[in-house]
């Protein structure tokens, strides 16, 4: 069965709560989970998205998989839950994930849209793998 977002925040919050792991090993399970949302037909990758997820133990992470679980259903013409609209699903202040400033001019403009309006900026090389 692929990874569900429930699975996902269960990991991150699990990775955040290690010292040893932290916000490093938190984006594996988000890299998981695109890896096999890309090979999923679109009843599992609607399956994949539609339950909330619990909180992962970062607001900026809740805010992240919600901007995701929007961003995909958006970008695969699946339906977007209705959890991704929570109040706790947006940040107050702006959190640019990367840790290179020099990227941050690049995120403000290539962000996609679900992202940006929850005060979350990426660039486009967010989804690629290598």
């Amino acid at each position: 069965m692929p990874l569900t977002l429930q699975e996902v925040a269960r990991q991150i919050r699990e990775a955040l709560e290690d010292p040893e792991r932290g916000e490093r090993e938190a984006w594996l399970p988000i890299r998981e989970f695109l890896d096999e949302f890309r090979a999923a037909d679109p009843h599992t990758r609607e399956a994949m998205i539609a339950d909330r997820p619990d909180p992962a133990g970062d607001p900026r992470f809740d805010a992240y998989l919600a901007a995701l679980a929007e961003y995909l259903a958006l970008r695969h013409g699946l339906p977007v839950p209705v959890w991704v609209e929570e109040s706790n699903r947006f940040l107050d202040r702006w959190w640019f994930p990367t840790s290179f400033r020099s990227l941050h001019a690049m995120a403000l403009v290539e962000s996609p849209a679900s992202f940006r309006r929850r005060g979350i900026f990426i660039d486009h090389t967010e989804f690629e793998r290598c």
